[in-house]
């Protein structure tokens, strides 16, 4: 998982494909993304959906290419709710933000969506650290489970978040076509290609 005191876009992008296998494991399939980008009703209250796009413009902040809120992800995370994610998942991934917004008013007496970006910045940096942590893995995974399995770590509701909302932007149109080169599967085989300051990797749902 990548450390968002000092994070860029490659780096986002590297932690983006090393999640792919974990992603794929856990069903998160291309017809669950084309139903997140039509979700008809919202799952989460104002509020939480306030707090949900300042978390992911936090771990995505728009620069010089767009961000989390500028590719819609927090809308097609809300849509993920409703048509892909269990009722545990639903569980633990709203416990995941009321956390940070509680860790906020804890140390700022101020919600996260009250703090100056900066701030988010600092407290979410600290946070990713402790929460992505690896631990020993206590569940008993076999066979292709055990192969897909992502790290076991210290908090796996933050890291589900973090997940999604990484995987939901680079799957996005607005990145796909700023930091990536989409490529339609099948086609042309291309061999790999070194990640440098002047290339763009190649994203799409063919990676699955």
């Amino acid at each position: 998982m990548t450390d968002i005191s000092q994070i860029d876009r490659r780096s986002l992008l590297s932690t983006a494909l090393m999640l792919v296998g974990a992603t794929a494991a856990a069903g998160l399939s291309p017809e669950a993304f084309a139903k997140a980008a039509a979700g008809p009703k919202p799952f989460l209250d104002p509020a939480s959906f306030t707090l949900l796009s300042a978390i992911a413009d936090t771990i995505i902040p728009k620069t010089d290419t767009p961000g989390a809120v500028d590719a819609h992800v927090p809308a097609k995370f809300d849509a993920l709710l409703v048509n892909w994610a269990s009722p545990e998942h639903r569980v633990m991934l709203a416990g995941a933000m009321a956390e940070i917004d509680r860790l906020a008013m804890d140390k700022e007496v101020k919600r996260f969506v009250e703090l100056a970006p900066d701030q988010r910045k600092e407290l979410l940096a600290a946070y990713d650290i402790a929460s992505l942590k690896p631990v020993p893995r206590t569940d008993k995974l076999t066979g292709m489970r055990a192969m897909m399995a992502g790290p076991s770590v210290a908090n796996p509701g933050y890291a589900k978040l973090k997940e999604l909302i990484v995987l939901l932007y680079y799957y996005s149109e607005e990145a796909l076509t700023t930091e990536l080169v989409y490529e339609h599967v099948p086609g042309g085989w291309t061999p790999s290609v070194k990640a440098t300051p002047e290339t763009r990797n190649t994203g799409g749902l063919g990676l699955f």
